[in-house]
């Protein structure tokens, strides 16, 4: 498959064949982009402008065959959006056992950094280029049980803000965002006072949506936004 509307952006989303992910790829593809999406699973997006791959991110090999294929088929990536990881436990740091650990560690970091990798080379090679990736508010949150969902996250905004000094001569920016508390497939399968408790931390008391999500997305990603890069917006708590 090719995109052949060479004046269409062009982003990529990792994590796009449900929840957040997926919302925020339909929201781009309403506004008139491309769209090249992965997750480990089936394309669940129908559009002529969506190209989908099955990749597991956290392997590193089939990171680098699928932003070569994307090299070879759309000839340019303009924006990366990392959406991709992993919130399946919460546990105390003495309960928490090898594997849980590593399943953080290989996707929310390895995953990411992999992707930015890849994605970054196409975009020094085109010297433009925009990438977002996601933290999360829990890295100022401290909260019992999220040592290494924190832990992850805090390494994915010191990775971005580094990667942000080393593109900035290539006219390419890197920011994150760190949304509070959502609603998605993950956090439906918590305690149910898991809610109440996150709401109660938060300064804005309501879930953030995938709308507002993709607002931030667009304003990284606007023109006028090039002089920005190296930063962190938190959703919803005042940090």
């Amino acid at each position: 498959m090719k995109f052949n509307d060479k004046n269409k952006p062009v982003m990529v989303i990792t994590g796009t064949s449900k929840g957040v992910g997926r919302e925020v790829a339909l929201d781009f593809l309403g506004n008139g982009y491309y769209v090249a999406g992965c997750s480990r699973g089936v394309s669940t997006i129908q559009d002529d402008s969506y190209l989908h791959s099955q990749v597991d991110i956290s392997d590193e090999k089939q990171v680098q065959i699928w932003i070569r294929s994307l090299k070879k088929n759309l000839g340019r990536v303009d924006f990366l959006v990392c959406m991709a990881g992993v919130l399946n436990s919460f546990s105390h740091v003495a309960l928490t056992s090898g594997s849980s650990l590593m399943s953080f560690l290989n996707v929310n970091i390895a995953g990411t950094f992999y992707v930015c990798r890849e994605v970054s080379k196409l975009m020094i090679a085109e010297r433009n280029g925009s990438i977002i990736t996601i933290s999360s508010i829990m890295t100022h949150l401290h909260e019992p049980g999220a040592a290494v969902y924190s832990l992850s996250k805090s390494a994915i905004v010191e990775m971005t803000k580094v990667l942000a000094k080393e593109v900035a001569a290539m006219n390419i920016n890197c920011n994150v965002i760190a949304p509070s508390y959502m609603i998605t497939d993950a956090t439906k399968t918590f305690k149910s006072d898991y809610a109440a408790t996150m709401l109660e931390k938060q300064t804005i008391k309501r879930p953030v949506t995938a709308k507002e999500v993709s607002n931030i997305i667009s304003f990284f990603c606007a023109p006028e936004s090039k002089c920005i890069t190296g930063q962190v917006i938190s959703m919803g708590l005042v940090c």
